[in-house]
């Protein structure tokens, strides 16, 4: 292997180290960014869904799944174990399918599965735009299970499945004017609001640990062939010495 093509792989893994460091670097910065937002929101659903549970009222059968993935690559196997434990799930119960996130449709698109829904919001969506549409919470009212798929963060990233109604014996209550759609409308856009902000935390996570991953190995790489550079020079050096001697000899 001659210096030139040595220098070429250093240049190139040199790029692919600044690369991968500098993804590392945002995706820990936008960590603590949405860290606030998700403590929020998650004590707010856990408010609010035992309002959920105690005004619930049976209306059909039919359970609804709604899986949660990233839009991008880049974040280990998150989006496989979310997708492999969807699947799983599906096999097992005759349910509605709603899917957000790219990776989740194009998954389902090659597998040919119905679904009911498709949503994708962007990477840097503002908290407030994150919602369903009248037509889907007009349709969640009505369902007697609502599943979510996402990963979370507890320690470690773990994939979990969530239903919004919880099982517990009822107690009683009593309710003044109270506007029973509207509370639905908001809890289930809270719920998506919680459930999507977890799952992006955990990408960004994911692709934090990847990427110093990646990093790390890069700088390994490239400190190898430095060495292996300077032994090739090293090597010709003695060579050019030794072809010099021995002329000088004759």
């Amino acid at each position: 292997m001659i210096i030139k093509e040595i220098k070429t792989k250093i240049k190139v893994v040199t790029n692919i180290n600044k690369l991968t460091n500098t993804l590392s670097m945002i995706s820990m910065s936008k960590m603590n960014k949405y860290y606030k937002f998700l403590f929020i929101l998650n004590q707010l659903f856990k408010e609010s869904r035992f309002i959920y549970f105690l005004i619930y009222k049976k209306r059909s059968n039919l359970n609804c799944l709604v899986i949660i993935t990233s839009n991008k690559g880049l974040c280990g196997n998150i989006n496989n174990e979310i997708l492999k434990k969807s699947i799983n799930f599906i096999k097992n119960n005759l349910i509605d399918i709603f899917l957000i996130g790219k990776k989740s449709i194009e998954f389902f698109i090659k597998k040919n599965i119905f679904v009911k829904d498709k949503i994708i919001f962007k990477e840097n969506e503002k908290i407030f735009n994150i919602f369903f549409n009248d037509n889907i919470i007009k349709r969640f009212i009505n369902y007697k299970n609502i599943f979510f798929i996402n990963s979370k963060f507890d320690n470690k990233i773990k994939i979990c499945k969530t239903n919004l109604l919880i099982s517990e014996k009822k107690s009683f209550y009593e309710k003044f004017n109270f506007d029973n759609y509207n509370f639905f409308k908001k809890f289930f856009n809270y719920s998506l609001k919680n459930f999507f902000i977890e799952n992006f935390f955990c990408e960004l996570k994911s692709r934090m640990i990847t990427m110093k991953s990646a990093s790390d190995n890069s700088k390994k790489i490239l400190k190898n062939m430095k060495i292996l550079k300077n032994k090739v020079r090293q090597f010709k050096v003695t060579q050019e010495m030794l072809e010099i001697i021995n002329g000088s000899s004759l």
